[in-house]
């Protein structure tokens, strides 16, 4: 089978056993991609390094992947589910002040009528909505690529949030650096996009304060300011107060106000979008396993990603986000890989022109989403 592609050099078991198969080197992309097929049919797998004369392949028995417990992610959707509509509960009636009076006078001014449930599923629409498309973005690149991969786990969490995000398990590795940057980018991409989505209704469904309503509002804003030691407890979304707000969610805002203004932003879903902002800038840092890592992996090789995992971490501790940094760190020193990423089987071949333009986009979303910690 290797013969129908590549040029045979040698051909042996190595010490351990392994079929190896040195052939000449040449470009091995497509080539190597045809090979896989071929093994895939017979339940073999294929990893190709390079030598200093030429190419070796070794062939590997495919492991046999046991199917997921489907009734596992379907319990922790529904936790998650409902930890999510309590978090949007809390914020409705307790708010992010954290002070229950408080809440009830801003809500007893702007929409004294309002269903808190409702408003908590709200809440729990939009950022369900995010993290959910999110994970199945990756769920969509490995299918299509053919890799093995679990249903999203979603994780349940405390308010005001409500989960910890979701993740997915991938069960196969990518085929070569393309596939490794497909899984990494999809997820982001899509949960970006849904994020400008909900700041956008947020804006598109708030309320239009009367001359009255914006009279309470300035006189409760000033009162709450006063409670907490602050100027105001409003404030108008602009470019003056980047990076403490992500500039996407500044961008989406001001656009969509110039349809409706003087619009009061419906505060359930712009939070579920500052929430999903976090969560793609997080998650695209280029560091370690997370989605900016396997980028940086497929871009830049081994050596590469080490450095721009350095990179990450320093850009995660200077802006603010220790818990996290600390949790990365934890999880390189625990794992047997430490700093490396996931490792495709083909390592030799550059990852595509197209993509290292797309690499472009992932860079503009990271600093779309960037805004300093604000806990």
């Amino acid at each position: 089978m290797v013969a129908s592609e590549f040029q045979v050099k040698d051909a042996f078991l190595d010490p351990n056993g392994i079929p190896t198969v040195q052939v000449t080197r040449e470009p091995a992309k497509e080539k190597f991609q045809r090979l896989l097929e071929q093994l895939r049919q017979q339940g073999l797998i294929a990893a190709i390094r390079g030598t200093t004369d030429g190419l070796t392949i070794k062939v590997f028995q495919k492991p046999q992947v046991k199917p997921s417990n489907k009734n596992i992610n379907l319990g922790l959707f529904l936790a998650t589910v409902a930890t999510v509509f309590l978090a949007g509960y809390y914020l409705w009636t307790t708010g992010l002040f954290g002070s229950q009076v408080l809440q009830q006078q801003l809500v007893a001014i702007i929409d004294p009528t309002a269903n808190p449930y409702l408003k908590a599923g709200l809440f729990a629409g939009g950022l369900l909505s995010i993290i959910g498309l999110h994970e199945f973005g990756h769920k969509a690149a490995a299918r299509h690529h053919k890799m093995d991969a679990t249903l999203p786990y979603f994780v349940p969490g405390p308010p005001p949030i409500g989960t910890f995000g979701a993740l997915i398990s991938l069960k196969s590795p990518p085929a070569n650096r393309d596939q490794l940057f497909d899984l990494g980018l999809s997820g982001p991409v899509v949960g970006f996009v849904v994020t400008i989505v909900i700041a956008a209704l947020s804006v598109l469904i708030g309320i239009l304060p009367s001359a009255s309503q914006a009279t309470q509002l300035a006189q409760w804003s000033s009162t709450c300011g006063a409670q907490l030691g602050t100027s105001g407890c409003l404030s108008s979304i602009d470019f003056s107060i980047w990076p403490g707000q992500p500039l996407i969610l500044i961008i989406i805002s001001g656009l969509t106000s110039g349809v409706r203004p003087g619009v009061l932003l419906d505060g359930q879903l712009f939070f579920a979008a500052q929430i999903g902002a976090l969560l793609t800038f997080l998650n695209i840092v280029p560091a370690w396993q997370l989605d900016g890592g396997h980028i940086s992996r497929a871009v830049f090789g081994a050596d590469g990603h080490r450095v721009a995992s350095v990179i990450g971490l320093l850009l995660l501790f200077l802006s603010g986000y220790w818990t996290f940094g600390i949790l990365i760190l934890a999880f390189m020193f625990f794992s047997r890989r430490g700093f490396a990423g996931v490792e495709p089987l083909d390592d030799i071949s550059p990852v595509s022109n197209s993509r290292k333009l797309l690499y472009i986009l992932a860079l503009g979303m990271l600093l779309l989403t960037f805004a300093f910690s604000p806990f």
